[in-house]
């Protein structure tokens, strides 16, 4: 899609986009309020656990739930689909009883094995942790590969739908038409943590192995690099999308030893090869706030918790500040209580630039909000948010 076939309103809502990821203050505050596939299929009225394995009712979903709201993006996919995950009988991914993909606490490798991580952490994926995650991919050859080709080729064909869909949807409602978050990747301790030991048996281990916890993270780092980093064009528009998942329940100076180094080290050499950072700040980050100020200038930091006046003092000059407006009121509250704190927010953390509408967490499902309060939000924040 060129640029002459792109919408006004589509336009004007990328150049709201680059404008603050540039460090410039945008005509309007964008609105990054994302929603989730399950929720989307849904308010289409579809049954969760059979739509999720056809591209054409995703697509039906999608278009009805972009008709119902107003948003800045193009909403309701998610890529955790059933189909990838049951072809490779996975053990990390699986359907709930109502249809919602769930993630349980499982772990990679044993602590015996982290001399292995260390030495070839690649390797250790492909023979260990994958056929321990997919009991399909523990099966010998050529089984193994035949399950791998059986679930790409179900990507490419539902993929080869959806994408498309998703630029249509958006050239019909005037939404952004660009893709920002092009790479997503895990801080090293995270990759640690949820691949490779689970948040029990990490926890365990900063106590028991706390220098093959900080060989391990070493060795991750550049895996997590090459996971991040895009081989488009650098733009500081080109984010990498992180979600910080382990600090918020770690001591601080265990965060400080184990978690900070090596993540701060990734985030640089994404920023310093020319493309900008987007991390979700997973609970209460609060403790953690001054090292985040440490961080290049000009990542967006995406709160689930804490007081909009002190992120805006602490961090409001340097960094883009997202989230934090409370997806329970979207829930409970009534349509007069979300436009008075929205506007709240907007007077606190507007002023200046650097700031990007978002809720304090995705909706995931239907039940997350009332449809006429959400409506109500997005509409306040196109009239009330503008410079």
């Amino acid at each position: 899609m060129n640029k002459q076939e792109i919408s006004n309103a589509s336009q004007e809502k990328n150049q709201n986009f680059i404008d603050v990821y540039e460090g410039n203050l945008p005509k309007r505050i964008p609105i990054s309020i994302e929603i989730d596939g399950a929720a989307s299929i849904e308010y289409a009225g579809m049954n969760l656990i059979t739509a999720q394995y056809s591209a054409d009712q995703i697509i039906e979903a999608m278009e009805f739930t972009n008709e119902l709201f107003d948003t800045d993006l193009v909403v309701g996919f998610s890529s955790r689909l059933p189909s990838f995950y049951k072809m490779l009988g996975a053990r990390n991914y699986v359907m709930g009883g109502d249809g919602f993909m769930q993630h349980p606490d499982v772990h990679g490798i044993e602590p015996d094995e982290y001399d292995e991580l260390i030495s070839d952490p690649i390797k250790v994926c492909w023979e260990k942790v994958l056929p321990k995650f997919y009991d399909e991919l523990a099966k010998p050859a050529p089984e193994n590969m035949i399950a791998l080709m059986k679930m790409q080729m179900s990507k490419d064909l539902i993929m080869g739908k959806v994408g498309p869909a998703m630029r249509r949807i958006a050239g019909k409602h005037g939404k952004v038409t660009e893709k920002f978050k092009v790479k997503r990747t895990r801080a090293p301790f995270d990759l640690l943590a949820d691949t490779f030991r689970s948040f029990t048996g990490i926890s365990s281990d900063i106590r028991r192995y706390p220098t093959k916890v900080l060989d391990a993270c070493e060795a991750l780092l550049p895996l997590a690099l090459k996971m991040g980093m895009p081989t488009t064009e650098p733009a500081k528009k080109t984010r990498v999308g992180i979600s910080l998942h382990m600090a918020p329940y770690m001591r601080e100076k265990d965060f400080e030893k184990f978690w900070w180094p090596t993540f701060k080290q990734m985030v640089e050499s994404i920023v310093a090869s020319g493309y900008g950072v987007s991390m979700f700040c997973e609970e209460d980050w609060m403790r953690f706030i001054d090292y985040l100020y440490e961080l290049p200038a000009g990542c967006e930091m995406q709160f689930e918790h804490g007081d909009p006046q002190f992120i805006k003092n602490k961090i409001g000059d340097k960094h883009i500040i997202q989230g934090l407006f409370p997806l329970s009121l979207l829930r409970y509250g009534t349509t007069q209580e979300v436009e008075a704190k929205a506007k709240e927010y907007m007077d606190i953390l507007a002023p200046g630039g650097n700031y990007i509408f978002g809720v304090d967490k995705s909706i995931l499902r239907a039940s997350d909000l009332q449809i006429e309060n959400l409506q109500a939000l997005i509409k306040c924040i196109k009239e009330y948010g503008t410079y």
